[in-house]
């Protein structure tokens, strides 16, 4: 009886041990029975649907004008302009554009990209309602200045909140959105202004900020700006939100986190990333790219041939009866078309081949417009023949818009590192509408001095230009992480060159060397 009590008091320890010791979690099983109901994906284009709205805002302003000053200028207007102060109303929109979109990038790195999106939701509202209620001149001005002033606000936050929170496999197609909803909501405010008066129509747009608040109030904070402030609790939180617990996402969320400067706390900083952030490779090459992108594609005359569309489709077409908004409702709807296209290239295709695919069918469009346009215009045998003009103009709306206009405002939220990425998108984005400027103005200029052929010519050779040098600089980032593409920015041609050769048994260049990019 004892050596059977000692036996059993030998065994307690070890009911003890496997007593304490818990079973393996399975964080997938318990995610799983959290959020049944919604996908990561579904609260990826959640998160993302909140900015894709407010850059619909952003085509609303830039399409509001072309409905506004008719209806001003018509016989039965209670408010009356003159030419200049219709002008002013046109211009008022763009001209503080540049001035948001780096406050925007300001914005966002101090207050955090959801919160930047909150409070130009309510900036584009107050807009649109001081225009819906504008009973004069000066409210009017005032109306298109804040909605102005809040498309540029809404550039770099956009771009860069949905890159952040969405999975490099959905990323290119998220991004595409945005592009998207600002040829949608060019198109909207063509049709509010088609079917009501100006007032009515502003107030129609307000609506879309109260939608686009509400999805940015149940949208979590972008994961990569918690962790750079140091809220790693509040940053996995958000990242799990959205991405769930599958092993990809763990992989990528501790690479996120080895990656910031604030986790890696009491490691010991190479020299390189004690020095600005502005100064390294990493940020002035994506500054370089983007530059080089957004000029090629403002100067390939994007805005000017959506400025000049009815007048365009009157040459090409040579009808002085072409109903004016039925014309411009075409090209809005060849546009948005085209938008819709573009993002589901985006999420097949990689970065490279559609910029290349996109600048080659633009240059080829443009020199090809330009020239039956000479002959349509120069030779009366040729007349018959405007029909191939229109070809080339709707073909140059359907090229441009697959590439060179959606891919700069996509690589705007994924090819800065985060340190840099408030002020970098701002920067590129502001050139952008810096750009835009510079076109409309001199457009008229061109147009009167080597006549409208002769300004596409210009525009195509621009754009053949700007290809060839995208062909040289212009990253993949297709299914890359954000860490994968500040690493390849980081890493340079050479650094990439010598890896390849180390692989392959080659002789690498000396360490001193292979470290200098």
């Amino acid at each position: 009886m004892l050596k059977a009590l000692q036996v059993l008091v030998n065994q307690l320890p070890k009911c003890k041990m496997i007593i304490k010791k818990p079973p393996a979690t399975d964080d997938a099983f318990i995610e799983s029975n959290v959020v049944k109901r919604f996908s990561p994906l579904a609260r990826q284009v959640l998160a993302a649907s909140g900015p894709i709205i407010s850059s619909a805002a952003a085509g609303m302003t830039n399409g509001f004008s072309a409905i506004l000053l008719p209806q001003l200028q018509h016989a039965d207007s209670k408010l009356s302009i003159t030419e200049d102060q219709a002008s002013w109303i046109a211009s008022m929109a763009p001209l503080p554009m540049a001035i948001g979109c780096i406050l925007g990038g300001l914005l966002m790195e101090r207050c955090g990209r959801k919160s930047a999106h909150l409070l130009l939701n309510v900036s584009f509202a107050v807009g649109w309602c001081v225009l819906s209620t504008a009973g004069s001149y000066p409210q009017i001005l005032a109306g298109r200045f804040v909605t102005g002033l809040s498309c540029g606000l809404v550039g770099p936050p956009a771009s860069v909140y949905i890159a952040e929170t969405s999975d490099p496999r959905y990323r290119g197609i998220l991004l595409a959105g945005v592009t998207f909803a600002v040829s949608s909501g060019i198109l909207l405010a063509h049709l509010f202004g088609t079917f009501f008066s100006w007032q009515t129509a502003a107030l129609l747009c307000s609506l879309f900020m109260i939608v686009a608040y509400l999805l940015m109030l149940v949208s979590p904070e972008s994961p990569v700006w918690l962790l750079a402030k140091g809220a790693r609790a509040e940053a996995e939180s958000s990242f799990r939100w959205l991405r769930g617990y599958d092993p990809a996402a763990r992989q990528e969320f501790d690479a996120m986190v080895a990656r910031t400067p604030t986790a890696a706390k009491g490691k010991q900083e190479p020299a390189e990333e004690t020095s600005s952030p502005y100064g390294r490779r990493e940020f002035l090459m994506p500054l370089a790219t983007l530059l080089v992108f957004f000029a090629t594609m403002q100067f390939s005359g994007v805005n000017i041939v959506a400025f000049y569309s009815i007048a365009l489709m009157k040459t090409t077409i040579g009808s002085d009866n072409l109903n004016e908004y039925l014309a411009m409702l075409i090209v809005d709807l060849v546009r948005v078309v085209t938008s819709l296209v573009a993002c589901v290239l985006l999420r097949s295709v990689g970065r490279r081949p559609l910029a290349m695919a996109s600048g080659v069918g633009t240059t080829v469009s443009l020199i090809g417009l330009s020239i039956f346009l000479y002959f349509q215009t120069s030779i009366p045998l040729y007349r018959n023949y405007s029909w191939l003009s229109l070809v080339f103009l709707i073909s140059y709306i359907v090229f441009v818009g697959i590439g060179l206009f959606p891919l700069p405002w996509c690589m705007t939220g994924e090819i800065f590192p985060v340190a840099t990425r408030g002020l970098g998108s701002g920067l590129t984005s502001s050139f952008n509408f810096v750009c835009f400027f510079a076109v409309i103005k001199t457009g008229p200029t061109l147009f009167a001095t080597v006549g409208i052929n002769g300004t596409f010519l210009v525009y195509g050779v621009i754009s053949l230009l700007g290809t060839l040098l995208l062909y040289m600089i212009l990253p993949e980032t297709k299914n890359r992480t954000l860490q994968e593409i500040e690493e390849q920015f980081r890493r340079g041609r050479t650094k990439q060159k010598d890896a390849e050769a180390a692989v392959n048994g080659s002789p690498a260049a000396p360490a001193g060397i292979a470290t200098i990019s």
